[in-house]
């Protein structure tokens, strides 16, 4: 798998979360078009069934980009192997990094959702509704989580998932990823391993605190 299919791949899957929240509950067709305006958020956090963070982290943890906070060098090898070189990006939800290994056929971007306001409601408002796949997942260091799948690549292989994680009730961060065939094939749900991915980041994240 090419590592611009991988990026495509994580690209559409966070952006799921994106173009909802931009389009609230329209169903959207034909051509997806660029959104001209910022994600609006609620007035009180947090809502839609989400639940309250306790103990939040402060807005700093989530400055500059994950490319440069988010995960060692050895983190990114373990989960990874030999990855090629990070890319970086920014859109309406914020700072982005991508991470992907061509020969697995595997890959991951994180997210830093700082322009929302809204954390990790933002999901539960959005996305949960219409998600093929949606998980309250064990909660990362005591901060809530959640992972989802906007589409099902293979059906009855859970080969992609969005993990999302409460840092404060208006700051979440994401975790989106592609397993390769042979994990998925494997048995290895995606889910998991993005939980397990979240919670090296959140590790990193309680430093900058």
């Amino acid at each position: 798998m090419k590592r611009r299919h991988i990026a495509t791949i994580s690209a559409a899957m966070a952006g799921f979360l994106l173009l909802s929240a931009c389009t609230g509950n329209r169903r959207v067709s034909g051509t997806a078009s660029t959104p001209t305006s910022t994600v609006a958020s609620d007035t009180g956090v947090p809502n839609s069934g989400a639940p309250k963070v306790q103990n939040p982290l402060p807005t700093k943890v989530l400055e500059g980009s994950p490319c440069d906070s988010a995960l060692t060098s050895t983190q990114i090898a373990t989960f990874l192997g030999k990855p090629e070189q990070p890319e970086p990006s920014t859109d309406q939800l914020g700072a982005s990094c991508d991470w992907s290994n061509v020969e697995a056929g595997a890959g991951f971007t994180v997210g830093y959702q700082t322009k929302s306001d809204q954390g990790i409601s933002l999901a539960y408002k959005s996305v949960k509704p219409s998600a093929k796949r949606w998980v309250e997942l064990e909660s990362v260091q005591e901060y809530p989580a959640i992972g989802y799948a906007g589409t099902e690549l293979v059906p009855g292989q859970n080969k992609n998932c969005v993990v999302v994680v409460g840092v404060s009730d208006e700051l979440a961060y994401s975790v989106s990823l592609v397993i390769g065939d042979a994990g998925a094939k494997a048995g290895k749900d995606a889910c998991k391993i993005g939980r397990d991915i979240a919670d090296a980041v959140m590790t990193n994240l309680r430093q900058r605190a």
